[in-house]
């Protein structure tokens, strides 16, 4: 009724609302007091007319709606006080009130919320409250890295020099961590940083040769120069960082003359000259095993630090470098830092990381020894824990201390704030390209309508569903990774992401990757997929978590050594590979002359055959007939096998017969002398992925 009596003419909401109090009493009447026309009239002519559209977005204020529907602000607050609606809390409130006002919508970006062009940079945030130390520069120990390839002898050299026995402690034989250590060379303090050798932990060789002062390139005598020996140069090179060649294994070799000069040789084709043939790299013959040469290394060691004159700051606020990070399960959230400038104090807020940012108030540090210290200077490599929010630093990250935990939170929210732009940005990007697809749709729909001459279009089928089953879900392999330091996570992430997802036919999706030991929550999210495993790489399973993996059977994997968690992805991959046919041959026959029979005015080829490898079956096999090595007809089956006159079923070798098949009208040749015939079954076969890893 409200409607009928409006459409009349244009009135203010209070108008309207008397007009409809009194057209309440006109009820019983045929006709409309204004206008004069009749009730049925009068709603032909409320739908003959368009309301008008209006623009909404998320977030108006009355103002804004008021200005969009341009009505005085009594009409804005009287709707809303009709339609129960106290503030415009949602774009469901706002929607209300513009139905009130009998206007149609359209929703669209606020025009007023653009997402703001402001550029939080982190980390001029964080080097502005960085103050610039004193001018004195001390002495500080040299940082020596030790980098080659796998299998060299680098953690045996390690623990000759600091009187350690790492190797033992290592899964698989093989370093899979950085490390970092102070040791006593001769009275002289050194840092010295462990790399690992496989070809998967390149981004750790890498930060190792940007960290360091000086190289330690350990080379095999018996396998000279290998892949990640000449990567270990070319990190040096990058960094300007000078080499000192170690030569390990001297003991294994018989002619240590002829593997020394092929030592030179592979050293000479990356560009490298040592001392003795005129160049300018030292190269010191060494034997870690049997401590033999170890003299000689510390003291080219301590004299070329001597030589490059290492000073640093040890005033003023501390600026650093994660070397590693993990979740212990004792200490919690712990990150390894190499100190660079500065003296590090329990206490001390201290933020890491630019594009990951995390920050800590210092509560302990401790040493590779787990000893507590009170103080770290240029060039010691210590653990601290203390890290809040959550927040873990990743390998590589730049540390800086900073005046308070405030500033600390302070750079963080502006952190959150520039990731929630980002984030808002790219949602607005992809609603304005959805809402344009669905508005494409929507008026190719309202022309198809309107060209029938239709007011609306019943749906033709049943309404599909919106979440569809996939029909390869079971050629899916879906992972959660846990590692036990981030540097180990990045290698595995490096090592699994280089599987090709568009080209095989088994999928690999990583759903979460993280460091720390496997949780209920991460149990809880491997079973809301199907086909998931949790890989473990040196981690353990919490015990409540291993409970509800069993109740909800996931599959939870633990390994140690790179090598077999990758073989046994592979594993996995292989048992999910699609079945393919692979022809099993039977038997072989040559044809020795073509028969013709007439059947219902229809010439039948026979083939007379004899069998001149295995055997001929007559059924649950094919046939393909070559001829000059080129396949004339393939996947034939028998209809007729005769030997003399006798209907038989198998034709053993060196036996004649006569072969008749099932061939259709459109099947126009004929068998020749010295055709061949082949008979073979297919059998379904796995197959295997051809996906391997560099380095596995």
């Amino acid at each position: 009724m409200f409607a009928v009596y409006n459409s009349c003419k244009t009135l203010s909401l209070l108008q309207r609302n008397a007009a409809f109090r009194l057209q309440t009493f006109l009820e019983s009447s045929n006709r409309c007091k204004r206008c004069e026309l009749s009730t049925s009239a009068c709603l032909n002519s409320v739908k003959a007319k368009k309301l008008p559209v209006v623009n909404i977005w998320e977030g108006m204020s009355v103002s804004d709606v008021q200005s969009a529907v341009g009505l005085p602000l009594a009409d804005i607050h009287e709707a809303m006080h009709k339609a129960n609606v106290k503030r415009l809390n949602s774009i469901d409130d706002i929607k209300t009130i513009v139905i009130h006002l009998q206007k149609r919508f359209n929703v669209v970006p606020s025009p007023n919320k653009v997402i703001e062009e402001q550029v939080i940079d982190i980390k001029s945030m964080i080097e502005s409250s960085f103050s610039i130390p004193p001018k004195s520069l001390r002495k500080r120990p040299p940082i020596v890295t030790i980098m080659g390839h796998v299998d060299h002898g680098k953690t045996t050299l390690l623990d000759a020099l600091r009187h350690s026995e790492l190797v033992k402690q290592e899964f698989g034989g093989i370093t899979q961590h950085i490390g970092a250590f102070m040791v006593t060379l001769d009275g002289h303090s050194v840092t010295i940083l462990d790399t690992p050798g496989h070809a998967a932990f390149s981004a750790m060789r890498e930060r190792g040769a940007n960290l360091t002062d000086i190289v330690v390139l350990v080379v095999a005598a018996d396998d000279g120069v290998m892949n990640q020996t000449i990567e270990s140069i070319n990190f040096a090179k990058s960094a300007g960082v000078p080499i000192i060649v170690a030569v390990n294994k001297i003991d294994k070799v018989e002619n240590l003359k002829k593997s020394v000069e092929k030592v030179k040789g592979g050293l000479f084709a990356q560009g490298i000259v040592l001392e003795e043939d005129g160049g300018e790299t030292q190269a010191i013959y060494v034997s870690a095993l049997k401590r033999e040469g170890l003299t000689e290394l510390k003291e080219a060691i301590i004299a070329l630090a001597e030589m490059m004159q290492l000073r640093a700051f040890y005033e003023g606020r501390v600026k650093g470098t994660i070397i590693e990070s993990k979740i212990d399960s004792h200490r919690g959230r712990l990150a390894t830092v190499l100190v660079q400038s500065g003296c590090l104090k329990k206490g001390d807020v201290i933020i890491a990381g630019e594009n990951h940012l995390a920050f800590a108030k210092v509560r302990a540090m401790f040493d590779e020894w787990g000893k507590l210290l009170e103080k770290a200077c240029p060039s010691v490599p210590v653990q601290i824990i203390g890290w809040k929010n959550e927040t873990l630093p990743i390998a590589g990250d730049e540390v800086f201390q900073i005046e308070s935990e405030k500033q600390a939170r302070d750079i963080f929210a502006a952190h959150l704030k520039l990731i929630s732009q980002e984030k808002a940005k790219s949602a607005s990007k992809v609603a304005a390209k959805s809402a344009e697809e669905h508005r494409v749709v929507y008026k190719a729909n309202l022309e198809a309508k309107r060209a029938k001459g239709l007011k609306k279009i019943r749906p033709t089928a049943l309404r599909s569903k919106e979440i569809l089953e996939d029909p390869d879900e079971d050629k899916k392999l879906n992972i959660i990774l846990k590692a036990d330091v981030n540097g180990s996570l990045e290698a595995l992430l490096n090592v699994l992401e280089s599987y090709p997802n568009e080209e095989k036919p088994v999928k690999m999706n990583i759903i979460h990757a993280d460091v720390g030991a496997v949780s209920e929550n991460d149990v809880n999210l491997a079973s809301c997929f199907k086909n998931t495993c949790i890989y473990c790489f040196n981690v353990e399973t919490l015990s409540k978590a291993q409970g509800l993996a069993k109740e909800l059977e996931v599959s939870v994997k633990r390994f140690n050594v790179i090598y077999h968690l990758v073989n046994d992805v592979k594993k996995e991959i292989n048992n999910r590979m699609p079945e393919v046919d692979v022809e099993n041959v039977i038997g072989e026959a040559v044809v020795l002359q073509e028969f013709l029979i007439h059947e219902k005015s229809k010439k039948v080829p026979i083939a007379g055959c004899r069998c001149v490898k295995g055997s001929l079956k007559k059924s649950g096999c094919f046939y393909k007939l070559i001829r000059n090595e080129d396949v004339i007809k393939d996947k034939m089956e028998i209809f007729s096998m005769r030997h003399l006159k006798d209907e038989v079923n198998v034709i053993k070798k060196d036996t004649e017969c006569g072969l008749r098949f099932n061939l259709g009208l459109e099947d126009n040749f004929s068998f020749r002398n010295s055709d061949k015939l082949v008979c073979y079954e297919l059998k379904k076969v796995s197959q295997i992925t051809d996906w391997t890893p560099e380095g596995f």
